[in-house]
């Protein structure tokens, strides 16, 4: 009789966090209905910004609800995540390594990819040495850099795609992907030790990266010693000479070296407003 009590009383449990979670995503719902009101007006008014914060925000409500639905359950990747809507999750590389927290986008390009580098709106800054590059830094909800030891540890197991999404200031929208890439140890200085086959509309700037070590503002790796491309541009990244990719650079809408750059995007050193970087694991 006692066991049967304590199954009641555990189904009971199951239910009301059920029912919690639910009731939670409903007033999510309910919000962002709201929210889409209040944007198409702001829209009219032409408050673009206020439109993109929101945007951001409503993120953010939504990706904690989920969090608190799937609280305690950990996923070997985004790919076995069960929710096609993005947000922060819960995943663990091996099955003796400890859990840690990734935002997953779940639509874009068929979903299933982690989200390793984001940056829209210059809110946070990038120019950091490589302690904070290893171990990353920033929000998951907001702009972040995800770590070096993290994306080694993923890469290294399993098989992944590289995807980069680029914007400039005027909505202009191309991307570049990677049919393979890992990352290596911090030893090896979390050089890029894969780089697949390149496709896409943003032009191949990484092609001379593959095997480059990362250099930060306080460590020199790159290749060519004379000059330090990580100070020298402002941009944390896997520099060979000075590389034609430096989406760690400076938030700036001017054509300068130090820019956050893809120099194949309109063949120029025009900063950009927008730069999505993201890893999916392959079959």
């Amino acid at each position: 009789e006692s066991k049967l009590l304590k199954i009641e009383h555990d189904i009971e449990e199951h239910r009301s966090k059920q029912e919690l979670s639910h009731k939670e995503m409903i007033a999510a719902i309910q919000k962002l209905e709201r929210q889409v009101a209040a944007n198409v007006s702001e829209v009219y008014n032409g408050n673009q910004q206020n439109v993109h914060a929101s945007l951001h925000e409503l993120d953010r409500d939504l990706g904690c609800v989920l969090y608190n639905q799937y609280y305690g359950s950990t996923f070997s990747s985004c790919k076995n995540v069960p929710s096609n809507v993005s947000g922060t999750y819960l995943i663990r590389v091996k099955n003796d390594s400890d859990p840690f927290k990734v935002y997953c986008e779940q639509e874009a390009f068929g979903g299933g990819w982690i989200v390793f580098q984001y940056r829209y709106d210059g809110s946070l800054d990038f120019y950091r040495g490589w302690d904070e590059f290893r171990d990353g830094f920033g929000d998951l909800n907001k702009e972040f850099w995800l770590g070096l030891e993290k994306m080694h540890q993923i890469t290294s197991g399993r098989k992944h795609e590289l995807m980069v999404e680029l914007k400039d200031f005027s909505g202009n929208y191309k991307y570049a992907r990677y049919n393979a890439f890992e990352i290596g140890t911090e030893s090896a200085k979390y050089n890029l030790k894969v780089l697949g086959n390149y496709t896409g509309t943003a032009g191949n700037a990484m092609y001379f990266d593959k095997g480059s070590k990362f250099s930060t503002k306080d460590q020199n790796n790159d290749a060519d010693s004379t000059t330090h491309c990580a100070l020298h541009q402002e941009g944390a990244w896997w520099h060979w000479d000075c590389t034609r990719a430096n989406l760690n650079g400076r938030y700036m809408n001017a054509e300068h070296y130090k820019s956050m750059r893809w120099n194949y995007f309109a063949h120029n050193n025009q900063g950009l407003s927008y730069s999505r970087m993201m890893i999916r694991e392959l079959e």
